[in-house]
């Protein structure tokens, strides 16, 4: 991730969340984990000035939501849409406060539901694959927050995912793999679709395995996949044809999609950008605003 900025003196202020949501100590799991994980060891959250003065988290083994309550003034304007955020780092640490809980507080701001999830990396020293631990809490995440639908007010028709970089990647990859639980199914939250109605990918990474190929084989689009909202900067080291190609492929099964290529911005800014992509909230803003909506 490339160095940022401080949060501009525009941006809202971070706040705390109004609820934290225990991944897998709700319904029967009971604290047990997907494929022998277990809730230990000791979660480092540090500030980490090389990287533009962030807040990073890592050693994560009790995977959460942090919930963003709507700002009451624009409940209504929100229709009762919700976001559950992925924060990115690599799938090393998690860009907690540029990628996440910045992004919650400007969105719940607007009116919708927010949810940061700290996802679980892969463990030091093993074989982990880089983004299956992540992906069944993000799976998890998704029919968790379906089944509390009537509790917050959200419309579970309307829950979408978020996610910059590694959270791009991960975001996408809930997207393709709905209909594959990546874990066995233990209660009846894990009965709840875990199809987000919508995609939004900042800066998504790892979606090509080079910079001249097609997107990776193992990420098949089709007629089924949620529509998207897409943002990459050109001079971004992750290639261009990483939002491209997603783009392309949805417009080939003819799904709705946005996507925003910015001249200039890196990488990794999330909503402190001075540069083009400075102009991706009012954008997204713009077609959230629309998602839903009778065609």
């Amino acid at each position: 991730m490339a160095t940022v900025s401080a949060a501009p003196p525009d941006a809202p202020a971070n706040r705390e969340p109004d609820k934290v949501i225990h991944l897998w100590r709700e319904g029967d799991w009971k604290g047990e984990l997907p494929d022998g994980w277990k809730i230990e060891g000791t979660e480092i959250s540090e500030p980490t000035g090389h990287m533009g003065g962030i807040i990073t988290v890592k050693n994560i083994s009790d995977p959460v939501l942090s919930y963003f309550a709507p700002d009451k003034a624009k409940v209504a304007e929100g229709k009762g849409k919700g976001i559950i955020i992925c924060p990115g780092g690599g799938y090393n640490i998690l860009a907690w406060d540029l990628e996440g809980t910045e992004i919650a507080t400007w969105l719940s701001g607007l009116g919708y539901h927010a949810w940061v999830l700290k996802y679980r990396l892969p463990r030091p020293g093993t074989k982990d694959v880089r983004h299956l631990a992540a992906l069944q809490d993000a799976q998890r995440a998704l029919s968790l927050v379906r089944s509390q639908a009537k509790e917050t007010g959200l419309n579970p028709d309307q829950l979408g995912i978020m996610g910059f970089s590694a959270g791009g990647h991960l975001a996408a990859v809930a997207s393709l793999k709905y209909n594959e639980r990546s874990y066995t199914a233990k209660d009846g939250i894990d009965a709840v679709s875990c199809r987000p109605s919508f995609t939004v990918l900042i800066y998504a990474a790892y979606l090509v395995k080079d910079n001249d190929s097609k997107m990776d084989p193992e990420y098949v689009i089709n007629d089924s996949t949620p529509p998207a909202f897409l943002s990459h900067a050109a001079d971004d080291p992750i290639p261009c044809r990483t939002p491209i190609e997603y783009f392309l492929a949805l417009r080939k099964h003819n799904i709705p999609a946005e996507l925003h290529i910015w001249p200039d911005g890196g990488h990794g800014y999330g909503l402190r950008s001075t540069l083009s992509p400075k102009a991706w909230p009012d954008r997204l803003a713009d077609w959230l605003t629309r998602q839903g909506e009778a065609k």
